[in-house]
């Protein structure tokens, strides 16, 4: 009796184990749940596995998703590179892209990258669609009217966003949030069910570029 018990649990134990599960990547689909850029594309640090998210700060399910990225963030590994990545393509995008690349000169986009998403989502700020608006919020992080203005409408913010709204069309978006895995993967999160399982392709592709490069000695 105790043999057929004890055969019985590992039976099930096995069977659990065999079982596909959306984390071992046994679903996942090409074509279905990511797929293959027809080009790849240059990444920021090609000694680490990039991971771009594309986003707009006044884009609600972009601002749904974001404490999903700071989590995974967390324990995405020293070999993971994550790049926000301002989109251009929607209208009123411009000044908040500006804001976002003003924010990693001036040396404060960690202090307001959430804050900025609150103050539009949670606040219903619309004055942060506007020059001035983004004037007076970046203030309240010790940042000067005259230094924003140098900054924001600087060359080099302009060669950023330039550079940006390029890498956004060469991924072929059609919107936001959307997840580019080291230049050569897109995640299709139309066929997924939530931010949760968007996490967990995007592992399946890191783990699999982590697999490549281990292949191939790097």
């Amino acid at each position: 009796m105790m043999l057929r018990v004890a055969m019985g649990m590992m039976a099930l134990v096995v069977a659990l184990f065999a079982a596909p599960t959306w984390a071992d990547g046994a679903r996942f689909e090409e074509g279905k749940h990511y797929q293959t850029l027809a080009r790849a594309l240059d990444v920021d640090d090609p000694d680490k596995i990039e991971v771009r998210e594309f986003f707009f700060y006044g884009c609600p399910a972009c601002y749904s998703v974001e404490p999903y990225v700071d989590a995974w963030q967390e324990r995405a590994g020293n070999d993971v590179n994550l790049v926000r990545s301002p989109i251009l393509f929607i209208r009123g995008a411009e000044p908040l892209a500006r804001a976002f690349f003003t924010a990693e000169a001036l040396g404060v986009l960690d202090e307001i990258h959430t804050p900025l998403f609150d103050g539009i989502h949670k606040h219903r700020d619309q004055r942060l669609f506007l020059e001035d608006g983004l004037r007076e919020f970046f203030g309240k992080y010790g940042v000067s009217a005259a230094d924003f203005d140098q900054v924001f409408g600087s060359v080099g913010v302009t060669a950023q966003m330039r550079a940006a709204d390029t890498v956004a069309r060469d991924s072929g978006l059609r919107g936001v949030p959307a997840f580019t895995v080291n230049g050569k993967y897109m995640v299709l999160r139309t066929n997924l069910r939530n931010d949760t399982e968007t996490f967990q392709v995007i592992d399946y592709l890191v783990n699999r570029e982590r697999q490549a490069r281990q292949r191939q000695g790097g």
